[in-house]
Formats: C-alpha cells, sequence, structure tokens
C-alpha cells in the first residue's frame, strides 16, 4: 500500500482543520457527558392542565440534551400517578410507561424523596408526560449515561480476567470500573454493617433492553440515586440483568458489608440486590433469577449467613418501613422488600419465584464458615469502649463454643494490634467492650485451632472523639483582671488545643482573642484578660469536641476587688 508522507506544515493544517471542524460540530454529545444530569421545569405545563379532571397530557417538549433515562421530582403533592413516552434516535416513541413512587427505598433515618424512580428510555430526544394529581414545582430529571457506559465497557475488557481473579470464589461480577462506576464516586466514605438477610427488589425500569444496554442502565441509576436522591451513592449493592448479568452496585467492596440505600430501617443488617426491570406482572427470565440464586449463595455465606431459614433484627424504623423502630423483626434470609417495608418492590411476579430462589441459593451455597463483627457504634467517645458483637461459625456444624476470638486494632499505616481476647459462647455468638487507643479499623480474629482454618471478619472503621474539659478560675472578674484557664484533653492527642475568648456585643458575639495552646500530659492552662465590662465567654475546641464557658466582667470602684 502506498503510504504518503506526512510534512510538518502539512500537520499543522491538518490539526487547524481538526480544530475547525470541533468548533463546528454539534456541542450536544459533549456536553451530555459534562453534565450527565439535568432537569426541566415543568410547572408551567402541569398548571396549565390542571383544569382537566383524570389524567392530564401534558405537551410534547424537547429534552436541552440527549437523554437515557428520565424520571419526575415534585414538592408536596398528595398521591400522584405519572406516566411518560420517549421518541428513541430513529424517530420512533416508547410505548407510555409508569413511573413507579421513590418512596420505598431510602438510607435508614433519611428523608424520602418526594418523586418516581428512573425509566430507562434508551438514547431520546423528545419526551412526553402525563400524570393524575396535583403535583407542585412538577420537574422533569434526565440522565445521560450511556456513552460513558459505552466507554468504559471497552476499556474494562482488558481488565476483565484480572478482575475475574480477584473475585476469589464469587460468581463472575461486573466491577464498578468497568460499568462506568468511576464518573459516579461516592459523596463519602463507605460505612459498613453486617449481612444477615438479602433482600431482593426490582428497579421498575423497562424491559426491553438489550445486554450491552445494561451497563448504561446501572450508571444511570447510580447518578439519579446520587444527584437526585442525593444519596452517598447507588443505594443497592448489586444489580443483575435478565441476561444473567451481575454488577457491583454501592462501592465500598464486593465482598465487604457495606451499608446500602435499598431497605429503610434494615440497611445495616442486609445486602440489597435490585433484579434490572418491571416484574409487577412479567415474569422474569430464568437467567437472571439463576444469577440471583449464584450471588445469594455466595454473599450470605461470606459473611457466615445461612442462605435458608428465618433471621430476627430489630427495626430502625423510617417514613418507608412496616414497622417502628426498636421491634423485632422475623425475616426470611431471602426476603421481597415488602417483607420489611411497605411497598409492592420486588413486583408480584419476582415476588412469587422467591420460594424457588431460596430453594436453588441452599442448593448451591458452601457450608457456612465464618466470622461476623458489628460495632453498636462506629462513633464513641474517650473513655467509652467500643461495644462489639458478632458469630463465628464453622463449616462442618462444630459448636464453636469456648473458642478464642482476637479483637484487633490498626491505624494507618501500621500493624493490628491486639486489643482484648474474648471467648465465643454457645452457638458461637461473641461480645466485647474494649476501650480504643485512638480512631481506626478494629476487627475480629481467629486465630485458628487444631481442626479450623484462622478467619478475620470485615473490618469497621470507628472513630474516637476525644473528652475535653474547661474550668475557669472564676465567673465573675473585675475588668482588667486575668482569669485562668485550664482543662484536660483524653486521650493525649491532639497536642494543642484552641482557645476563643469573645465579648458580647448588642447580643452578638465579637472576638476578642484567639490562640492555640499546648497539652502537656493530658492538660492545658491559659490566661485572658477582659479589658471592659459585661458578658464573655471562653471556648475552647479540639477536633471532635468544644466546650465553653461563660464570665462576666464588672468594673470596681473604691479599690474592691470581684467576688
Amino acid at each position: 500500500m502506498h503510504r504518503r508522507k506526512i510534512t510538518r506544515r502539512h500537520a499543522l493544517k491538518l490539526g487547524a482543520a481538526a480544530v475547525a471542524a470541533s468548533a463546528l460540530r454539534p456541542p450536544s454529545a459533549a456536553a451530555a457527558c459534562r453534565v450527565p444530569v439535568f432537569e426541566v421545569d415543568l410547572d408551567g405545563d402541569a398548571g396549565a392542565a390542571a383544569a382537566s379532571a383524570g389524567w392530564r397530557t401534558l405537551p410534547v417538549r424537547r429534552a436541552p440534551r440527549r437523554f437515557d433515562m428520565l424520571g419526575l421530582r415534585w414538592s408536596g403533592a398528595g398521591p400522584l400517578r405519572a406516566e411518560i413516552r420517549a421518541r428513541r434516535r430513529n424517530g420512533s416513541w416508547t410505548p407510555w410507561t409508569a413511573l413507579h413512587a421513590a418512596g420505598d427505598h431510602a438510607p435508614d433515618g433519611g428523608r424520602v424523596p418526594a418523586g418516581t424512580e428512573p425509566c430507562w428510555t434508551g438514547a431520546a430526544d423528545f419526551f412526553q408526560v402525563r400524570v393524575q394529581g396535583r403535583p407542585r414545582a412538577l420537574r422533569a430529571r434526565f440522565v445521560r449515561a450511556q456513552p460513558t457506559a459505552a466507554l468504559a465497557r471497552r476499556t474494562a475488557r482488558r481488565r476483565a480476567a484480572a478482575a475475574r481473579a480477584s473475585q476469589g470464589g464469587a460468581p463472575a461480577i461486573i466491577l464498578r470500573p468497568q460499568w462506568g462506576g468511576d464518573s459516579c464516586p461516592p459523596r463519602t466514605e463507605p460505612s459498613y454493617g453486617q449481612v444477615q438477610v438479602a433482600f431482593v427488589h426490582h428497579t421498575v425500569t423497562a424491559n426491553d433492553y438489550r445486554p450491552e444496554d445494561s451497563a448504561g442502565i446501572v450508571l444511570g441509576i447510580c447518578r439519579y440515586h446520587r444527584d437526585t436522591n442525593k444519596w452517598n451513592d447507588v443505594g443497592y449493592n448489586f444489580l443483575v440483568d435478565r441476561y444473567g448479568q451481575i454488577f457491583e452496585g454501592r462501592a465500598g467492596g464486593i465482598d465487604q458489608a457495606v451499608i446500602g440505600a435499598q431497605a429503610q430501617g434494615y440497611n445495616s443488617d442486609s445486602t440489597g440486590i435490585a433484579y434490572l426491570g418491571d416484574f409487577s406482572s412479567a415474569a422474569p427470565p430464568a437467567a437472571g433469577m439463576e444469577a440471583l440464586a449464584r450471588l445469594i449463595a455466595w454473599k450470605l455465606p461470606l459473611h457466615g449467613a445461612p442462605v435458608s431459614g428465618e433471621v430476627t433484627v430489630v427495626s430502625r424504623g423510617g417514613p418507608a418501613n412496616r414497622y417502628p423502630a426498636g421491634q423485632a423483626v422475623t425475616l426470611q434470609r431471602i426476603s421481597g422488600h415488602r417483607d420489611g417495608d411497605s411497598t409492592a418492590c420486588p413486583g408480584d411476579a419476582l415476588y412469587a419465584q422467591l420460594p424457588a430462589l431460596r430453594e436453588r441459593a441452599a442448593a448451591l451455597a458452601a457450608p457456612v464458615a465464618g466470622l461476623s463483627l458489628r460495632a453498636a457504634k462506629t462513633t464513641v467517645r474517650h473513655p467509652s469502649p467500643v461495644s462489639l458483637s458478632g458469630t463465628l461459625r464453622f463449616d462442618d456444624g462444630a459448636d464453636p463454643a469456648g473458642s478464642a476470638i482476637q479483637i484487633q486494632f490498626q491505624t494507618a499505616g501500621a500493624a493490628w494490634e491486639v486489643l482484648a481476647t474474648v471467648t465465643a459462647g454457645a452457638g458461637g455468638a461473641w461480645s466485647a467492650k474494649p476501650p480504643l487507643p485512638g480512631s481506626g479499623l478494629v476487627r475480629a480474629v481467629f486465630p485458628g485451632d487444631g481442626a479450623h482454618a484462622s478467619m478475620a471478619a470485615s473490618p469497621v472503621r470507628v472513630r474516637l472523639l476525644p473528652r475535653l474539659t474547661l474550668s475557669l478560675e472564676s465567673n465573675r472578674v473585675a475588668r482588667g483582671n486575668r482569669v485562668e484557664v485550664e482543662g484536660t484533653l483524653g486521650p493525649t492527642w491532639p497536642s494543642r488545643v484552641e482557645v476563643v475568648f469573645e465579648r458580647q456585643v448588642r447580643g452578638r458575639w465579637r472576638r476578642v482573642q484567639r490562640k492555640r495552646v499546648n497539652v502537656r500530659r493530658g492538660r492545658y492552662r491559659t490566661v485572658v484578660r477582659p479589658t471592659r465590662t459585661g458578658l464573655h465567654r471562653v471556648t475552647v475546641r479540639a477536633p471532635g469536641a468544644t466546650v465553653r464557658r461563660r464570665l462576666r466582667a464588672v468594673e470596681v470602684t473604691g479599690g474592691a476587688s470581684a467576688g
């Protein structure tokens, strides 16, 4: 083949032409990647149609840019039903699709969003909404995910073999980088609990998607949960599609007890797996059910929980919960979302398949062996101990009673150190309340015995807050006199505290002095001097602790001193 030699001048011309072409290119595709979540105000359309009874069809609207997923948000509406349709790139319109209320998924203690779950439309540019009800501040929320997911899928092919090898005995799982999860990072670090129950969900998105669409659907749900619902990350721990593909959901590790936002009131005790699609009436395909069974058969035993039978957990309450906070709730180890929360999820057709799912998962599950760990609180104040508990199980059915379990602690970059050793009781249950030397990771370790191999529970991150005290020499002092300020800080970190001295002026606090004071052997000492009469206050701060005291400066005449 003849190859033309490219000169430097010709290369510069080509570069200039490329720049000019890019300037003329429509910006919609690039803008969609830059702004993957956007919205359109529909309040005017809804208000104009408000006089009609029953269903109200709003005008056809063009979205600001292409989208793959669409949901609705509103403020203060009562019961509302909504359907949408969208025009795809080939000019065809999707059928009218019902949008399902988003009020049955939420973090523990979180606010239930007023709106709907997103609906997968495929690449589309026009949309239309019809509603039944009286929404206020109605908005359409769009997600563009498919380009990012497609790029991640192509890039991830080179890393797929290494990713599968790192998953150990897990079924094949598509990890976050492989579906574009790097573009939907969590807002904060993940939190960890324990896994005693597997909740099955459906995403109430469309069922007519292709295998190559699934990554984009997962990314779209992640962006919707994170950027529209304002959650930390995608709510589900895992997602499966109708073709049997399994996707890692919420970040934190597929082998960890990551707390999701999928079953309000039970997130700290469960893992949540969502089947992509709407199975209110349509039967779930067998490939997806098999993927569910294989995933649960691996995940529950990994955390020392059997696949079969029942377990009792304590409800943490919440608007979506069927049970009040503090009530003991007995659940199947494999439960539907509706078993714990007020919802129709995972749909009647999928819920009817749960007995068969339990039977299949039990046939696939390995014998249960594991060590679990749970912290009653992950933030404690010195010198209070951290309250830990868990269960040790052996795969040969032997009773772990009498087995020694080490409680270990680690700070960043340091080796694990043993804080305490406890003995497992009947059935393998154990508990401990060791004091912490600082903030860091805590884990439980069974060092092994002659018949059983060593095991370590997933670590839990615990934050230790210091205890700070403050005392003043006097709370009433003559103007101009010194006042001694002293107190304690435990444990002995940090090495300094901040002292702020303020005076009240017309109902507001005005700073007089701020300084840093060294802490030696757990104690600090300094002085302040009020130069004006009136109410003053002293504030002492350390990371995680603040204490405050007030004093009054008075004018003293005739040589008398303040009492």
